[in-house]
């Protein structure tokens, strides 16, 4: 993965520190009323694609993440790895990552496309503006 600087690497930092609070958000484990670092980092126009074909548009997602607080607790687990740069330019970068949870005696993993437009006023320099899921074999 390219330095942090890039925004490759700014990208990246993105994606981990947002599943961090998400996992947090979702143990219960972030205070309830602290939702604005989400809300800062998906774009208002942000588009996401779940692994079931399902399309939401930003405002879902956002209300579906903020009405979860708490829903998943110990032993739930979420990590992402292998990120990989499909495509960058000075503006915007198209990520891949591989997300892993573990939620109800059930391990998955998918498969993650995420798009990222520079944007200096997100936690991390970038706003997500796409992202597909896509379902791995365990």
């Amino acid at each position: 993965m390219s330095n942090s600087t890039s925004l490759a690497g700014k990208a990246w930092q993105e994606v981990v520190q947002l599943h961090e609070f998400f996992f947090s958000w979702l143990r219960g484990e972030a205070p309830a009323g602290d939702f604005s670092r989400a809300e800062a980092a998906i774009g208002k126009d942000f588009r996401m694609i779940s692994p079931d074909g399902t399309i939401d548009e930003s405002a879902a997602v956002i209300g579906w993440i903020r009405g979860a607080h708490g829903s998943r607790p110990a032993p739930f687990t979420m990590s992402v790895k292998d990120p990989r740069t499909i495509w960058a330019s000075e503006s915007a970068v198209l990520l891949e990552y591989t997300e892993q949870q573990y939620r109800d005696g059930k391990a998955t993993s998918r498969r993650s496309t995420a798009l990222f437009l520079a944007n200096p006023a997100a936690p991390c320099g970038v706003e997500w503006r796409h992202l597909q899921e896509t379902w791995m074999d365990a």
